[in-house]
């Protein structure tokens, strides 16, 4: 009797046993399903924050085209000295770096043979002279004809020729510099013969610095003494203006030499310099910066807000220059584009504006 009522006692307390185990595991189940629907709900909440974003509005405006281009700085007037003669150099006076003013004498060459040949013209004629004077007097008393005094005249003034041509000469074994400058090169020593046409010195004016800019087909035909330039380097910059445009491209490059000045750039000749030409002026342009692009392969995207959300458009750019783009397809005018915040951001995001600046603004 006692195992029976032990055995039953002992069976309830096993089903007793499983039902509460059962129910722990419902309880854990339903915890664990509660849990689970909360995280998912916070992560739902998380994943709505809004994100901060500046906007710049869009309007249309005028575009100003400049494209650079580069050369270097060089004398806008310079002298390249040379001798009429070939003689002996007696005396450099100058040395590289002198500074020298139009009418300086910078070197002497012998003159030897030349005063005396200018000496013996000189005396030929002050004879000459002395001879028509005193066939003019006889021929005022009857002692002369006419046509002798005529012949002395005529001797007379070809004397005078040959002397100022002897003086002009000997006048050019004193070579001068025929602009205010500074000595920048210097090729010859005394006691060297310089040559008819040789290059002995060369005289630049650093007071009338240009610059020679080789510019693309692309744009010469685009540009005029007009076109207004600005010129770059060593972070000075200056307006400045064409002052040469030539026809014809440089053989082997294809480039065109356009000269500019610098308008008191201070730079020496030799100096690589910058040169922005205002080469197009285009009206009623979409314009974005052209870092809130986003590449994917071959197309472009920016994102656009629609109401409180945003949204990745595709665009077609156009033409980018210093930081900013144009845009010919894909974006109008009173679009808000997002230009801070965009890398943070995903199809269809919540956003709140922080700022909004309009078209051309944004970021100064």
């Amino acid at each position: 009797m006692a195992k029976s009522i032990f055995a039953r006692l002992s069976a309830v307390f096993w089903v007793l046993l499983i039902c509460a185990g059962g129910v722990f595991m419902v309880v854990r189940v339903q915890a664990k399903l509660q849990e689970t629907a909360a995280n998912a709900a916070a992560m739902e909440q998380k994943e709505e924050v809004p994100v901060p974003v500046d906007v710049m509005r869009l309007s249309r405006q005028d575009w100003e085209i400049w494209r650079s281009y580069y050369g270097q700085a060089k004398a806008g007037k310079s002298q390249t000295v040379t001798s009429y003669v070939k003689e002996i150099v007696r005396e450099v006076h100058v040395q590289i770096g002198d500074k020298v003013k139009a009418g300086q004498v910078l070197l002497t060459l012998s003159s030897q043979d030349y005063r005396a040949s200018a000496a013996a013209d000189r005396a030929s004629y002050e004879d000459a002279v002395r001879d028509y004077k005193r066939l003019s007097e006889l021929h005022k008393s009857g002692g002369v004809s006419k046509a002798q005094v005529e012949q002395a005249f005529s001797r007379m003034k070809s004397e005078e020729a040959k002397l100022q041509s002897s003086q002009s000469t000997l006048a050019r074994t004193q070579v001068r510099a025929s602009i205010d400058g500074i000595v920048a090169s210097r090729t010859v020593e005394p006691g060297e013969v310089a040559a008819d046409g040789k290059a002995l010195l060369t005289i630049i004016d650093l007071k009338d610095l240009e610059a020679e800019i080789m510019v693309s087909r692309k744009d010469i035909l685009s540009l005029n003494r007009e076109t207004p330039v600005e010129v770059l380097s060593d972070g000075q910059k200056t307006k400045c203006s064409i002052k040469r445009i030539s026809p014809e491209a440089a053989q082997g490059s294809g480039l065109y030499p356009v000269v500019v000045c610098l308008n008191g750039l201070d730079v020496l000749p030799g100096t690589h310099v910058e040169a922005r030409f205002l080469v197009e002026k285009k009206k009623d342009l979409i314009i974005i910066p052209s870092e809130i692009v986003q590449r994917r392969g071959d197309k472009a995207f920016v994102y656009v807000l629609d109401g409180e959300r945003a949204k990745l458009r595709e665009i077609v750019p156009g033409e980018g220059q210093n930081g900013t783009l144009s845009v010919d397809a894909g974006l109008s005018e009173g679009d808000l584009v997002v230009v801070r915040g965009h890398n943070l951001l995903f199809e269809n995001a919540l956003v709140t504006i922080t700022r909004e600046d309009a078209a051309g603004s944004a970021g100064k």
